[in-house]
């Protein structure tokens, strides 16, 4: 919550020190198992966004403490994580367990292949010897965080709904237009706040890549040989640039939008610059606290989705974010003890922990809302819990640290659709290591392309045949095939 607070996101990986004497591990209830065993001692690295934590802090000491365990972490800035975990998967000095916020990375996937970690799949079978990840890790998370048919890495669940479109309903009921439920509604919507603005500054939205599936990009679109093309090189994405194409002509883009990324786009649309934005929903509060600094009665509300053409905008996540890997230089019988150590920290206790800390010292709770110390600021962060896997409340990313209650069951309310309306981006999930390498060799030419046609620099036949061109590229061929091979393990015919 702290790091929600801070506006740091989840994220998750780790890779390090080497394990140690391996002594008996926690219970699955979560309590440290009886006797006098010597804490469970092993060795873990993961991402940070903020500052490294103090293993040595109320909430850590409290937790190795009451689950038996001595962890020795290594905390490295998300930035440079996966450089040195493929240093470390390179030289063979991998800790005991390594948490990897993209597992599906192609560094990653070649070390699979090499036999760098564990299948996990015969320690796991149906779950049964560890009831906490089979009830608190969403069955959706463990279909697809799959690889060849089982499992090299425990997925650290998250819940689906997470993203969604955010809009300034202040300036739109100015303009006399109802919150838009189509993308052609968005459209008009954005011109009628565009003519009444009299500052000239005001921008109506930046591109979003999650348009995308409106135009039914989510939709499989394969070549006379039967291979898939990946999403960017689709009818439907084609369509959805033609589509930002007429916004761009209509002054509803600024000339700058492929350069303003990072937190920028935030930026823009918290100093009121822009009418249209996507962001985790938490941020509707959040962001029109922003936005009344500068107009009183500014007004942010969410937009779940927007019906398009081919499809819906936005998507469900695919519940997981990362992933738990063993390296294969860890003895079997440890592979089986650190498996109920992510058993134990999956347990309803200790995953209300490792979100929320523990009441009295990090949080108290009023009227239904967890109210973070001082100590629960600084200690409890977005990525407290990425070591592990954890059981995700599902409003976690709806429910805003900042907002009245009222205000989070509002916004339940509101995107409760989305578990009907949206579905899985496939693209999220199927995967082609020849994708993944020729892929570099033409993502800079094709933005570069996409932002020309987008402001009319070339015209869209040309992009077009630039995309045909892509489609018949060698290389990008044999991605096709194995890109519709995936799909079919995934998701069938």
């Amino acid at each position: 919550m702290a790091a929600l607070v801070a506006c740091a996101m989840s994220l998750s990986v780790i890779a390090a020190c080497t394990g140690s004497e391996t002594q008996a591990p926690s219970t699955g209830d979560g309590n440290p198992t009886a006797g006098d065993n010597k804490p469970f001692k092993y060795s873990t690295m993961v991402s940070t966004f903020a500052e490294v934590p103090d293993m040595k802090n109320q909430f850590w000491t409290r937790f190795q403490k009451e689950n038996n365990l001595e962890m020795e972490v290594q905390w490295i800035p998300d930035p440079e994580f996966q450089t040195k975990l493929n240093l470390a998967m390179a030289t063979g000095e991998l800790p005991d367990v390594v948490s990897a916020q993209n597992p599906h990375d192609i560094n990653n996937i070649n070390a699979i292949e090499k036999g760098l970690f564990w299948d996990l799949g015969p320690f796991l079978g149906d779950l049964s010897k560890y009831p906490n990840l089979k009830k608190n890790i969403p069955e959706v998370a463990w279909k697809y965080s799959k690889y060849k048919g089982t499992y090299y890495f425990i997925p650290r669940a998250r819940s689906q709904i997470n993203t969604g479109f955010l809009i300034r309903k202040d300036l739109l009921d100015e303009a006399g237009v109802p919150v838009p439920q189509t993308t052609d509604e968005l459209h008009a919507a954005l011109k009628a706040v565009k003519a009444k603005d009299t500052s000239g500054k005001l921008i109506g939205t930046l591109f979003m890549e999650s348009m995308a599936s409106a135009f039914g990009s989510f939709k499989p679109q394969y070549n006379s040989e039967g291979g898939l093309y990946r999403n960017v090189l689709t009818d439907a994405y084609t369509n959805m640039v033609e589509w930002y194409s007429k916004l761009y002509k209509d002054g509803l883009m600024t000339p700058e939008f492929s350069t303003i990324k990072g937190a920028e786009p935030d930026n823009f649309f918290s100093s009121g610059r822009t009418v249209f934005h996507t962001k985790n929903y938490w941020h509707q509060y959040r962001m029109e606290q922003e936005n009344k600094k500068l107009k009183p009665n500014a007004k942010v509300e969410i937009v779940a989705y927007l019906k398009g053409p081919g499809g819906n905008a936005n998507y469900l996540e695919p519940g997981f974010t990362g992933g738990l890997f063993i390296p294969k230089k860890v003895p079997e019988e440890r592979v089986r003890k650190l498996l109920e150590v992510f058993n134990m920290a999956a347990s309803d206790a200790n995953s209300h922990a490792l979100f929320y800390g523990y009441e009295g010292t990090h949080h108290k709770v009023e009227n239904g809302k967890y109210i973070m110390s001082d100590i629960g600021l600084k200690e409890i962060q977005s990525f407290t819990n990425d070591p592990f896997t954890i059981k995700r409340n599902e409003w976690d990313k709806v429910d805003s640290p900042l907002a009245p209650i009222e205000v989070d069951l509002a916004n339940r309310e509101k995107v409760k659709v989305t578990y009907t309306a949206l579905t899985v981006d496939p693209f999220r999930i199927i995967r082609s290591a020849t994708w993944s390498a020729e892929w570099t060799k033409h993502v800079d030419e094709f933005e570069k392309k996409r932002t020309e046609a987008i402001m009319g620099r070339i015209s869209m036949d040309d992009y077009k045949k630039y995309i045909e061109g892509l489609r018949n590229n060698p290389g990008l061929k044999k991605a096709f095939v194995e890109l519709a091979a995936s799909y079919k393990e995934y998701f069938g015919n």
